[in-house]
């Protein structure tokens, strides 16, 4: 009996998921480089934004700190954003495809990201700049 009533359970929070997101569709997280900037301001003390990339659907964004010269990889994740410092190492995969970055940290709480330019120039140069901290 209590069987049923896991399964009765389950199929009820489906139903719930499911017609919520046919009402709603599915949104997704988006930033921009202000509110970025904010938040590496709040996380590393005497950071200074220098470089700065958002990707075309504003779900990431790659930041320089200008005052050390250290890489920050940033990450829209349901209200808020998660930060990542890029620093040698902490890269376990690098791989650009035209104007689409895909990185790969070693860090199992920080998912594979893909930063979408459009344009190969900027993802050319943000490679370079990150190839020294990728693995050979």
């Amino acid at each position: 009996m209590n069987v049923l009533y896991l399964v009765g359970s389950v199929a009820g929070i489906a139903l719930l998921v499911g017609l919520n997101i046919v009402l709603f569709g599915r949104v997704r997280a988006r930033t921009d480089l202000a509110a970025v900037r904010a938040r590496l301001a709040l996380d590393v003390p005497g950071f200074r934004a220098g470089d700065e990339a958002l990707s075309r659907d504003q779900a990431a964004a790659l930041v320089e700190n200008a005052a050390d010269g250290s890489v920050y990889l940033a990450r829209a994740e349901g209200d808020g954003l998660i930060t990542r410092k890029i620093s040698p190492g902490a890269l376990k995969r690098l791989v650009r495809d035209g104007g689409t970055l895909a990185l790969s940290l070693r860090d199992f709480t920080f998912p594979e990201t893909q930063i979408f330019f459009g344009d190969p120039a900027p993802a050319k140069g943000w490679e370079a700049r990150l190839k020294p901290l990728a693995p050979a």
